[in-house]
């Protein structure tokens, strides 16, 4: 049988520390893209103004880490800071079932991934999300940034997009319509998270 404050302690101990080692992660790859910029640009400003040649190579290599190594990088840490979120969530309804002896499973209801694990915590726990209202709104912000990346959302979310991306001075659209993010939004992402789950656990574990 579970221990209900074995399991309070050991949720809410598991996401912030995991949150926190993944904005460790994502500052130590950031720096480290950071210096290699730098060491390029100081190979540059160190090449005779002749050598067209050896400046242009640099130039490209500078380039291929700022517009393609650091957008990968952003992007797979936002989708796995997602995916993170979604199975966190997940066990959390799992858990949930099994300390309190609900009849019904978060698999047994209709829908998937966040929007399920919300409508269980809802129905069957009995979370108030009308007092999370605006960290909900966040998240929904996160998913719909998410599915632009991973599926390259259809005409029905594009305008939803577009005023996440007007409103929200860390992401941008490039000259090809796809979105560009900046370090300040993943931090931000994180951070939400945590404000979210934290929120949650205190609700569901003040039962």
């Amino acid at each position: 049988m579970l221990n209900r404050d074995l399991v309070k302690i050991g949720l809410g101990g598991k996401f912030r520390v995991d949150l926190s080692n993944f904005r460790e992660y994502f500052k130590e790859i950031e720096t480290k893209f950071q210096t290699d910029k730098n060491v390029i640009k100081g190979k540059q400003d160190s090449i005779p103004s002749i050598d067209f040649d050896e400046f242009n190579d640099l130039y490209n290599d500078y380039y291929n880490i700022e517009l393609h190594h650091i957008d990968i990088h952003r992007k797979s840490c936002l989708v796995t800071l997602y995916s993170y979120l979604e199975s966190f969530l997940n066990n959390l309804c799992e858990y949930l079932y099994k300390l309190n002896n609900y009849q019904v499973e978060y698999t047994d209801l209709e829908g998937k991934g966040i929007n399920r694990a919300r409508l269980y915590l809802d129905k069957i726990v009995g979370v108030d999300f009308n007092k999370i209202n605006s960290e909900w709104a966040s998240i929904k912000n996160l998913n719909l940034i998410r599915n632009s990346i991973v599926h390259n959302s259809g005409e029905s979310d594009r305008e939803k997009i577009n005023n996440i991306i007007k409103n929200e001075p860390n992401l941008s659209l490039d000259i090809f319509n796809k979105i560009r993010i900046k370090d300040n939004y993943i931090d931000e992402a994180i951070n939400q998270i945590e404000v979210f789950l934290t929120l949650i656990h205190e609700q569901v574990f003040e039962k």
